[in-house]
């Protein structure tokens, strides 16, 4: 044998320890040898190359590589690969499908995998059923409620109307006064503040008037207050502010509080500023239940408090006895023409900003006499752009009522 040949034999030899450990050997030459060795020199070369090309094709796809490029068709041992890859590419297909909503996607070539994967998508397939059946049931009860919200609040509108028919009207004050304003702002749709007024003998009362509650609950209570304080009209007698506040605590008992079952859960009642103002004498009467009196005098603005007590609500003392009641009281003064009455719940006193402090009554107070020059609709104005300044993005949390009375 030749030596070239005998090199050659030394070359496939190791060429093939290659192969079994896993690696490829270089191409071997067949340089100066016979035919038949030549053969099996090309023989081992085509091998070693599919072998190669196998492993360059077989790790890129275990990788999840779908994209690698096939073998040639002369690779006979890559055929396999080559099926389990076209059918990998057509389940990547079908997991697209089903990722659409078509759950009639089905594996039938992999065994154990084809019988977990179809399984997994009938379990969709019946999870989304049962979702959209969900989903409809929910979009029908949400319909129910929007539709129901609207009739309650449709309701609510129009107790709206109710409400504001009951407010008296402002031109009843320009028969007495130079110019008046009122801010009636609710919190909600409908809400438990309302101011008032009415003549009287010489002249007319005014008040404003904040009940407990807010929204429907407040509004029901207007209502029956205004039926009050109509009671007392009818009765044509010349009641003083403070007698006017006994005579509604009285009826706020009477109405509220005579039921045993629900005078323990109830409580009922309300604060209220109210001034008679005789106009021929030029003397205010003004009694307040927990709410004051602004009144302008030159330029000078001083505050006149009310009693420090409500009208309505059962007090009891600590050891659950009902508990003795502050009177109220009458506070009587003079005015001259140009001097002003402010009277205002408390909604606009404990009104939050975007800082933790409410907007005050110095505060009120301050604004009241710096606007004070104004006409009245341009105090007004000013009055609620300052409110709504120091809200911010601040809620409206009560109801808010303001009435200006100018002489």
């Amino acid at each position: 044998m030749k030596n070239a040949e005998l090199d050659t034999l030394e070359q496939l030899r190791a060429g093939i320890r290659l192969l079994a450990k896993g690696r490829y050997p270089e191409t071997v030459s067949a340089d100066g040898c016979s035919e038949l060795v030549g053969e099996i020199v090309y023989l081992f070369n085509q091998i070693a190359g599919h072998f190669k090309e196998l492993y360059e094709y077989a790790v890129p796809l275990a990788r999840g590589n779908l994209q690698v490029e096939r073998p040639g068709k002369t690779n006979f041992l890559a055929g396999s690969l080559k099926e389990l890859h076209s059918k990998l590419n057509h389940l990547t297909w079908q997991a697209q499908q089903i990722e659409k909503g078509d759950y009639k996607q089905r594996v039938d070539f992999m065994g154990e995998f084809s019988q977990a994967f179809n399984s997994m998508v009938s379990k969709l397939e019946e999870r989304e059923l049962r979702l959209k059946e969900e989903i409809l049931v929910r979009q029908q009860a949400e319909a129910e409620v929007r539709e129901q919200n609207k009739l309650i609040t449709d309701s609510i509108h129009y107790a709206a109307v109710i409400q504001q028919s009951v407010l008296p009207e402002p031109a009843f004050l320009h028969n007495y006064l130079a110019e008046s304003f009122i801010i009636w702002r609710p919190r909600d749709i409908v809400g438990g503040d309302f101011y008032w007024y009415a003549p009287c003998a010489g002249g007319f009362m005014a008040a404003v008037i904040d009940c407990t509650g807010h929204g429907v609950p407040g509004a029901f209570m207007t209502l029956a207050v205004n039926q009050m304080l109509k009671q007392l009209l009818d009765e044509d007698r010349d009641y003083q502010p403070s007698a006017v506040l006994t005579f509604l605590d009285e009826k706020f008992h009477e109405t509220f509080y005579a039921n045993t079952v629900t005078k323990e859960r109830l409580y009922a009642g309300l604060d209220m500023g109210l001034v008679k103002v005789d106009t021929a004498a030029q003397k205010i009467v003004f009694a307040g239940a927990r709410l004051p009196l602004f009144h302008v005098h030159d330029g000078n603005l001083r505050e006149i408090p009310g009693s420090r007590r409500s009208v309505g609500y059962e007090k009891k003392s600590r050891l659950g006895r009902k508990a003795r009641s502050v009177p109220f009281e009458n506070r009587e003064f003079y005015y001259e023409p140009g001097d002003g009455l402010y009277l205002s719940t408390d909604g606009f006193f404990d009104q939050h900003g975007e800082n933790p402090d409410p907007f005050g009554i110095d505060r009120f107070a301050e604004l009241v006499a710096e606007y004070f020059p104004l006409a009245m609709k341009d105090q007004k104005t000013a009055l609620l752009q300052s409110l709504e300044a120091y809200m911010g993005m601040e809620a409206q949390r009560d109801d808010i009522t303001v009435m200006g009375l100018k002489f």
